[in-house]
């Protein structure tokens, strides 16, 4: 039988609806937990999250989403099952860490390849940690986070094997692979966009992966944005087996507007698809549902993901998808066909 490991059960793979496969119900970076002006109240907050969770279900048909927030960003896995058992939609936490740059937390930097899998291992058969406590609130697949810094503009350094992935992230890619292949679950990645300007880092990642022997075809590269990118280089991702996030749909990350950037990924989809590989590509917002440090009524600039409506994928992006001349039926397998496949366990 074929299921998707939920925050709360598994649930049949058939039953997942619209999948979004980058998103994040609750996102502060490391130290926020610690910081008293991003306290709030849990109550309200799962309600807010449960509502445009409810809106996503009930007016566009999103049965599953993918909980990306890794475990030192404000993972939060009793506010992702509330959310998910108020809403009705189900939530796939991840287990795993953001890059080096940005966290990895130091006592995770001095774990070994074994001790980190056994971590995810765990996280993924037994449940995540909270506060100190063991839950049994278990994650769904594994993140992966390589590069700079959310806001950086230039390319992340090489370190002396030429690779922009520092020798701790590396260690913590293994990791992930050797739990992919004890478990069989999805490796859904982060990448810099930077970086396509100077290597391939979804492709660096591959390799690491593929030499632990990791099924790429299990494994979501994110974040691989044309701007900085040349079309073979996401040629380059596909032919080695694995699938391309399209994602920041509405929110112009490194890009001028917003349109702009739909403009990049809409066109990347097209030359995607008409290349055969509709079956390779899922979508995506890279939503913060709740940051507790972007006020409603006076949200930083830095804080685009917070701003985008969670219909924005149904009422613009995909309608301009079908306008350049993509079926329905392309459509719906992105949507709904291709994240069942890649978080499908067998138990």
């Amino acid at each position: 039988m074929k299921v998707i490991r939920t925050v709360t059960g598994d649930v049949p793979a058939d039953t997942n609806g619209i999948t979004l496969t980058h998103e994040h119900l609750l996102y502060a970076y490391p130290g926020a937990d610690l910081d008293h002006r991003a306290a709030f109240d849990f109550d309200e907050i799962v309600g807010r999250v449960a509502r445009d969770l409810s809106e996503a279900k009930e007016e566009h048909g999103v049965g599953t989403v993918v909980e990306m927030t890794p475990a030192e960003v404000y993972r939060h896995p009793p506010l992702m099952k509330a959310a998910a058992e108020r809403s009705g939609v189900n939530v796939v936490a991840v287990t795993g860490f953001f890059p080096q740059s940005m966290g990895l937390p130091y006592y995770w930097r001095r774990q070994t390849v074994e001790e980190i899998a056994e971590f995810f291992i765990t996280d993924l058969r037994v449940g995540m940690m909270w506060s100190g406590q063991q839950t049994n609130i278990k994650a769904g697949a594994v993140k992966i986070a390589t590069g700079g810094e959310g806001v950086a503009t230039a390319p992340s350094p090489a370190g002396p094997d030429g690779l922009r992935i520092t020798p701790i992230e590396q260690r913590v890619v293994r990791a992930a692979a050797r739990a992919q292949r004890e478990i069989g679950c999805l490796v859904n990645t982060h990448t810099d966009p930077n970086d396509y300007a100077v290597t391939n880092p979804g492709v660096e990642q591959l390799d690491l992966l593929e030499d632990e022997g990791a099924d790429l075809s299990r494994v979501i590269v994110g974040h691989a944005f044309i701007q900085n990118t040349g079309l073979h280089q996401l040629y380059e991702i596909v032919e080695r087996g694995a699938t391309l996030n399209i994602d920041h749909v509405g929110i112009p990350w490194k890009h001028g507007s917003t349109d702009e950037l739909d403009g990049i990924l809409a066109e990347q989809v097209l030359q995607l698809v008409q290349s055969g590989y509709a079956d390779q590509i899922t979508f995506s917002y890279d939503r913060w549902f709740y940051n507790p440090r972007a006020r409603v009524t006076d949200l930083d600039p830095e804080f685009l993901n917070a701003r985008v409506p969670v219909g924005y994928m149904f009422d613009s992006f995909v309608p301009r998808l079908l306008k350049m001349g993509i079926d329905k039926d392309v459509i719906d397998r992105i949507l709904v066909h291709n994240p069942r496949r890649l978080l499908a366990l067998d138990v």
